[in-house]
């Protein structure tokens, strides 16, 4: 009985030391809870007031209604900015609050670790800036964007240039330059699922920037790409790919497109470079549904050096996936 009991304290230690495996959507914290409110019922009325105030572990609870600000800086690690969809107090505003950005730059950056906005609406950035709503820096790893609707910038809405962030069911749309999301140069490990983009120059871009995983989005009515990958290794599983002008194109080897739905895009997909005899070296396309059930292998037309190659799905899906986002 003895043996039993001291065996059964050894596993439950081992069980509580093993790491878990799974993508990490929600950071917690441990210090104070600030309060924002637009018509002044909380501890301050501007978020950039509230970022100036937080230190590492704090949440900020910004609560509904719109803020008129841009350039805001997040510089403290490990904070929450928190969207309430509903009214602190007085007055009668509902729904997500909506960070407002008055067409004047970038709305948000990013240059502190660990840190989450989730639960706003984020509009209007602008500037000839490369991302006009939320970017982050280098450094700025592990943080998350999840549950906000970001739309409206005049070039990209969403850029990344950190590691190990989580980018997850957000509506992104409507940006007249450039992309929904953008992963740029030597940015790895990041998480792009169950978002929708839409109606954007391109929906997804990756440059140079690999092992990252994009899964689960629905990407539609974009004029360019739905999905762009240049110079990246990344796997894109999963996705709903759908009016489009090219759903995707790819720009380097080694990429895996496994079990997506191309529906009604323009051209489903195309690639430059790969060798058209060695397709497990290459891309490996595979399981993806492309507009009608197929039995035979897809071809997926490219290039190299100009010298026209195929690459093919050799197993494409009878049916569609059924992709919820």
């Amino acid at each position: 009985m003895k043996k039993l009991l001291v065996s059964g304290v050894i596993l439950l230690f081992i069980g509580l030391s093993i790491p878990s495996t799974g993508t990490m959507v929600e950071q917690t914290t441990t210090g104070d809870v600030i309060t924002v409110d637009d018509e002044g019922d909380g501890d301050y009325t501007s978020i950039k007031e509230a970022l100036n105030n937080a230190n590492p572990g704090d949440t900020i609870e910004v609560y509904s209604g719109t803020y008129y600000e841009f350039d805001i800086d997040i510089e403290t690690e490990e904070i929450i900015l928190k969207g309430v969809p509903y009214e602190l107090g007085n007055g009668n505003d509902t729904g997500k609050p909506l960070i407002h950005g008055q067409g004047n730059g970038k709305v948000i950056t990013i240059w502190a670790q660990g840190f989450t906005i989730t639960g706003f609406r984020i509009e209007n950035g602008g500037g000839t800036i490369a991302c006009g709503i939320i970017g982050t820096r280098r450094g700025a790893n592990n943080c998350i964007l999840s549950n906000n609707d970001i739309s409206h910038a005049i070039t990209g809405c969403v850029g990344i240039i950190s590691n190990n962030n989580s980018i997850i069911n957000n509506n992104i749309s409507h940006s007249t330059m450039r992309q929904g999301i953008a992963l740029g140069e030597q940015c790895r490990n990041n998480t792009i699922s169950g978002n929708v983009i839409s109606d954007c120059d391109t929906g997804i871009l990756a440059w140079d920037s690999n092992h990252n995983t994009i899964t689960g989005n629905k990407i539609m009515r974009c004029r360019d790409f739905g999905i762009d990958i240049t110079g990246s290794f990344n796997k894109i599983i999963g996705n709903h790919i759908e009016s489009n002008d090219i759903g995707v194109q790819i720009w380097n080897f080694f990429n895996q497109i496994k079990r997506n739905n191309f529906i009604d895009n323009n051209n489903p997909a195309q690639f430059i470079y790969g060798l058209p005899l060695l397709q497990r070296l290459t891309n490996i396309w595979f399981g993806n549904y492309w507009d009608r059930p197929r039995l035979l292998p897809y071809p997926i037309p490219g290039a190299l050096i100009l010298i026209p190659i195929i690459q093919f799905d050799w197993r494409p899906a009878l049916l569609p996936y059924d992709i919820e986002v």
